[in-house]
């Protein structure tokens, strides 16, 4: 397998991960939602946007809506996080983006 074959699995399967996090709603994500003022609605909107885009990522002709969906959710990511001043927590976010960046521009 190729990089540019690779590297949307690796990224759909994160935000799978993420997906299933903020739907499920263990305490801990429940309580950092509330801590950063976000309602539960948000938390379910966030959700449903990455387990979209790990659907999208899966599919040849719709990767690059998948990668554009997992740009705009990791934005709010790395700005709630930048907001919160939880600099050592950006790694994994920014990793991701430039991920769906490198999906977006096809390799």
């Amino acid at each position: 397998m190729s990089a540019a074959e690779v590297i949307p699995l690796l990224l759909a399967a994160a935000m799978a991960v993420g997906a299933a996090l903020n739907l499920a709603a263990p305490g801990f994500i429940r309580a950092e939602f509330d801590r950063w003022g976000y309602l539960p609605a948000l938390r379910i909107a966030v959700g449903v946007a990455e387990a979209a885009s790990a659907l999208l990522l899966l599919v040849p002709s719709l990767r690059g809506i998948g990668a554009a969906l997992a740009l705009a959710v990791l934005a709010g990511v790395v700005f709630t996080l930048a907001r919160d001043r939880a600099w050592l927590r950006l790694e994994y976010p920014i990793v991701l983006v430039v991920l769906a960046a490198l999906v977006l521009r096809g390799g």
